[in-house]
């Protein structure tokens, strides 16, 4: 029997269906949990976080965000992120992402950050 290796355990995201329609980064605060720590999370993904934080202490281990920013984001902050990491004015071989209807190029220096809108954070389902 092949041995299992941490990306077998990897699903991809099931939108959870209260979600459906909601503009991301404008979402009511009836879909968001308080996190330990600060920040917020969409309510079915606080509860897998808390779990899995739960079961990680009962392991002797600390699970935390690394910072309230790494939660639940609202467009705004995504936005002034993106706005800080990437510019209009090419640069010679950056990763490049389309906003807007323009091509931004990636800064020297920085790390990829989603379009507004468009990151799992912006629907409170990621965490860093």
């Amino acid at each position: 029997m092949a041995k299992k290796v941490a990306w077998d355990y990897i699903v991809p995201v099931k939108m959870p269906k209260d979600l459906k329609g909601v503009v991301p980064g404008k979402l009511p605060e009836s879909l968001l949990r308080p996190i330990k720590g600060g920040g917020k999370l969409h309510w079915l993904a606080a509860n897998a976080w808390n779990a899995m934080v739960a079961k990680a202490k009962a392991d002797g281990l600390e699970l935390k965000p690394t910072s309230s920013g790494d939660l639940y984001r609202e467009y705004e902050m995504q936005k002034r992120g993106f706005l800080q990491r990437y510019q209009l004015e090419p640069i010679k071989g950056a990763s490049t992402k389309t906003f807007e209807g323009k091509t931004w190029y990636l800064k020297k220096g920085y790390a990829m950050l989603a379009t507004p809108g468009k990151s799992q954070h912006n629907l409170g389902l990621a965490v860093d």
